[in-house]
């Protein structure tokens, strides 16, 4: 498989020049696993690890190679492992705010503690299917907070609505989409009953990087099972107590698909933590944000001050409360990191 057909373009040879010249190969990072990699070099997979020198100059966990990335690699003769010189620069990544593994709590509504540092999921993606379950699993909350996450990102975002055969009304289901998601593509599908499936074929292109984003037990796995024609990724069933699905992908693993696409599924999301400033809600909140503009007073707080679009627009049922709250929640949350971030910044540049 030649490097054009695992992505590669003029962007990342233009950024390889200077490795090049130092003898170094490209290539694609397929999976991690600590501080093991797998990847696909002269079409052939092989293990690499960084070097020291990679590892002592590198302060955040960001710079690391992740699934996705393009490095520069030394190939040894008498190592059965390459080494992984840099990471060339990316074209978009997938992030989030690290997860916190203890002392979380709440406050206003959102989820407070942990490192304030981002994770990069993964990374040089075109397309990005944000997955949600037609059934109990269903939640247009949560898809706000993908979409402004994608946007962030810079990559497009394509919404699949997916357990098509368990829902009775569906057109319920896309106008709630379509009403905070505009002009973004909704398709229904069932992966379990191969209905719609052919969709995909319109993203899965030569070259070309998608990524499968949502809560565990929306399907991921399926999905990706239909398309590679096999069980690739283990499904477990669902838990009949709680109606959610128990985590099924446990890493991040770019797979190629027979259409010399690449498919990269991840681990069901549970806790969706934002990263980037509050313009990054332009996108994903364009209606609330147009409605702004036309507020009587630059500094209206959306309450009662007189003039306010936001509240004639919620009276005039043009826009939902829930809608309206969401977009402070978010807000709110990216005006904390603001702070946080800084501070977290102030502390690397002592070292």
């Amino acid at each position: 498989m030649d490097l054009q057909t695992l992505g590669w373009n003029d962007f990342f040879k233009e950024t390889f020049f200077l490795y090049q010249e130092k003898g170094l190969h490209p290539g694609r990072v397929i999976s991690r696993k600590n501080n093991n990699y797998v990847i696909i070099c002269e079409e052939k997979l092989a293990l690499a690890k960084i070097t020291g020198k990679f590892r002592y100059n590198t302060q955040t966990n960001k710079d690391f190679p992740t699934v996705g990335d393009w490095v520069a690699l030394e190939m040894k003769k008498q190592s059965s492992h390459l080494l992984i010189h840099a990471v060339l620069p990316r074209e978009n990544a997938f992030v989030r705010k690290s997860p916190i593994s203890g002392g979380r709590k709440l406050k206003e509504g959102v989820v407070i503690g942990g490192k304030t540092e981002e994770q990069i999921i993964a990374s040089n993606i075109n397309t990005a299917f944000i997955v949600i379950g037609l059934d109990n699993n269903f939640e247009i909350r949560r898809i706000e907070r993908y979409l402004t996450l994608v946007y962030h990102s810079n990559i497009n975002p394509v919404i699949i609505l997916n357990k098509l055969d368990l829902c009775f009304s569906l057109d319920d289901y896309i106008k709630q989409v379509k009403d905070i998601a505009g002009m973004v593509p909704v398709h229904p599908i069932s992966a379990e009953k191969g209905m719609n499936m052919d969709v995909f074929s319109n993203y899965l292109l030569p070259g070309k990087t998608v990524v499968f984003l949502g809560s565990s037990g929306v399907g991921k796995s399926t999905i990706t099972n239909y398309l590679l024609g096999d069980e690739k990724q283990k499904k477990q069933s669902i838990s009949k107590s709680t109606g959610k699905g128990r985590h099924t992908t446990t890493s991040v693993e770019l797979i190629l698909h027979h259409s010399n696409g690449m498919i990269i599924d991840t681990p069901g999301v549970r806790e969706l933590q934002l990263w980037g400033d509050e313009e990054i809600l332009d996108q994903s909140f364009e209606d609330i944000k147009q409605l702004i503009y036309h507020c009587k007073f630059n500094n209206c707080h959306h309450q009662k001050e007189p003039g306010c679009a936001i509240q004639k627009a919620i009276e005039d049922n043009l826009l939902s409360r829930s809608r309206f709250e969401s977009y402070q929640k978010q807000l709110f949350e990216l005006q904390r990191l603001r702070t946080k971030r800084r501070d977290f910044e102030k502390k690397l540049n002592k070292k």
